[in-house]
């Protein structure tokens, strides 16, 4: 499984990503390859794929065995982003092969870049990619403000665009994590990942729901690794079926585990709950027989 990560590229020499970087495209510099200069893209892509291989392996992503495709959309060096690169972004990852978009970027309004030309050729991009089974995952952003894409994920039309808020340490609901309707699946930050070389650690702390985005996207790589046939409003069905509740409820936190015991061949005793059941006895999610 090939995870695109829109963000401002990956350090291609990390211990986490060695060798699990494909090729990629930097939109802003056309010319050079998308690494990373600011450290937020390789952070985001080794919690999504991190390979174990460094800290004495002690960390590891969620998606250790898939691959990530770098799709530069932030300005060189200082991490601004604008609808219109997000949206060549999107693009971008679909004509080169991506199964799963991962977006821990987003645009407010009253930004630069943000006109109603440019947000109609996102929800267009968010819808295709949809549309060909592809699953976006994205930031739900601060709290304060509204984010897109984030905010079009309650609406019929983007079934299957997940927003994800975040849980601290404690699996407390962060008091930055947005509480906006469009957020209700929540997944860790502020844990350890991995930096860029010119780093002066090459592991640390990374938080905000840039950084529980990637948690998602790598359950859901993982979801599609052992169901390829799952549809992204399927798959996000599955993970808020099985995901943990949180703060008094009003969130769920996912869970990994449950999510792919949800969809996995039948064996033993299962542990869903009463949504994800309904969903796995269905026909459209009768179990093909794939094993992780």
């Amino acid at each position: 499984m090939v995870v695109a990560v829109l963000d401002t590229g990956v350090d291609y020499g990390h211990p986490e990503l060695a060798g699990k970087v494909l090729r990629g495209i930097n939109l802003l510099e056309p010319i050079r390859a998308p690494h990373d200069d600011n450290g937020h893209g390789t952070a985001v892509a080794c919690i999504a794929v991190g390979a174990g291989a460094g800290l004495r392996r002690r960390f590891r992503g969620v998606a250790p065995d898939c691959r990530v495709l770098p799709i530069k959309v932030n300005h060189p060096h200082s991490g601004h982003v604008r609808a219109q690169q997000i949206t060549e972004g999107v693009w971008r990852a679909l004509d080169m092969g991506a199964d799963v978009i991962n977006m821990s970027v987003g645009c407010n309004v009253g930004e630069p870049g943000f006109t109603h030309e440019w947000m109609a050729r996102l929800a267009a991009a968010i819808r295709e990619a949809l549309g060909r089974g592809i699953p976006v995952i994205c930031a739900g952003g601060p709290r304060e403000i509204h984010t897109y894409p984030a905010a079009w994920a309650t609406l019929p039309e983007y079934k299957g665009l997940i927003a994800v808020g975040s849980v601290d340490r404690r699996d407390r609901p962060h008091s930055w994590s947005p509480r906006w309707p469009y957020v209700t699946l929540v997944a860790p930050a502020d844990g350890v990942t991995g930096f860029p070389s010119y780093h002066p650690r090459a592991y640390g702390r990374f938080g905000g729901t840039s950084a529980s985005s990637p948690h998602v996207a790598g359950v859901v790589a993982l979801m599609r690794t052992l169901r390829p046939d799952l549809t992204p409003a399927q798959l996000a069905q599955v993970l808020l079926e099985t995901a943990d509740p949180v703060g008094g409820g009003r969130f769920r936190r996912v869970n990994a585990y449950q999510a792919m015991r949800a969809i996995a061949p039948r064996s033993g005793k299962k542990r869903y709950t009463r949504g994800a059941r309904k969903a796995a006895d269905s026909k459209k999610f009768r179990p093909q027989g794939q094993t992780v």
